[in-house]
């Protein structure tokens, strides 16, 4: 089993790629942005990079510098939305482990995934290697119950909110809750969470519309909607509303944990 870190704005497509490599065995990290992606890799090294192209923030390119900064040997695989062979090239050249198309399907993807970690495995264990002057950094995942920060949930659906809150109180968070929207822009603006998780659609206010009064009001709360399938676009489009990321129902626990301890440190200024 390797660890693959998956780094992609679209959420359809880290989630697509996160079910079917956790079907094949591996243990899946995600980012949707190019910071909180350098921030996952520096804090939990992983054995593979899937690297969007295009991300916000700092671009495809920008955060394979950082990577290779911090690690000379651990494989990067490129995706792209269009095809660009001239881009394949530099990537290549820089020691990218392929440069792939998303329009030819991401079982491609899959696949070379497979091919370079048999690579990997045949080839002699080799350290990660810091490029010079790069301090070492523990390569042990963080401990749940070590986090701290308060994280506001809005989510009618009383199930969800359960499973969401027991998550990330396991995880160290103080959790806050509200079941409809007017209760969940009251309680924010009470209390100044560190991040909200918004459900899309609930009673009184919906998820977009407290999320344009909390990005108005509450500059310093990073804010995440939750999205049924049927709401995926625009979960999307909160991104230019000033959401930092979303994530599908039922949701990647895991990754939906890891995105909220990177955007926290975002936050607090240590990234």
């Amino acid at each position: 089993m390797a660890k693959i870190l998956v780094i992609d704005d679209d959420g359809i497509v880290r989630d697509a790629l996160t079910v079917f490599l956790v079907r094949a065995g591996h243990h899946v990290v995600t980012a949707a942005d190019g910071v909180n992606g350098i921030q996952v890799f520096k804090s939990d090294i992983p054995d593979l990079v899937i690297l969007d192209r295009n991300l916000p923030f700092i671009s495809g390119s920008g955060v394979f510098e950082e990577i290779r900064k911090i690690s000379t040997t651990v494989p990067i695989i490129v995706l792209t939305g269009y095809d660009a062979p001239e881009e394949a090239a530099v990537y290549l050249k820089h020691g990218a482990a392929s440069f792939l198309s998303k329009g030819d399907g991401l079982s491609n993807v899959l696949t070379e995934v497979e091919k370079v970690l048999g690579v990997q495995k045949s080839a002699a264990p080799a350290p990660v290697t810091p490029a010079p002057g790069t301090p070492a950094r523990p390569r042990a995942e963080t401990p749940r119950g070590t986090a701290s920060g308060l994280v506001l949930i809005a989510d009618d659906d009383e199930s969800m909110l359960g499973v969401l809150t027991s998550c990330l109180r396991n995880a160290g968070y103080t959790v806050i809750t509200a079941t409809d929207g007017l209760a969940a822009e009251r309680l924010a603006l009470e209390r100044r969470p560190d991040i909200a998780l918004l459900d899309i659609f609930m009673p009184g206010k919906n998820g977009v519309e407290v999320l344009q009064t909390l990005s108005e009001l509450l500059p310093g709360t990073g804010v995440m909607m939750v999205s049924g399938n049927e709401d995926e676009e625009i979960a999307r489009a909160c991104l230019s509303k000033g959401a930092f990321d979303y994530t599908a129902k039922p949701p990647n626990l895991d990754a939906l944990e890891g995105a909220i301890r990177a955007r926290m440190l975002i936050q607090r200024g240590k990234i």
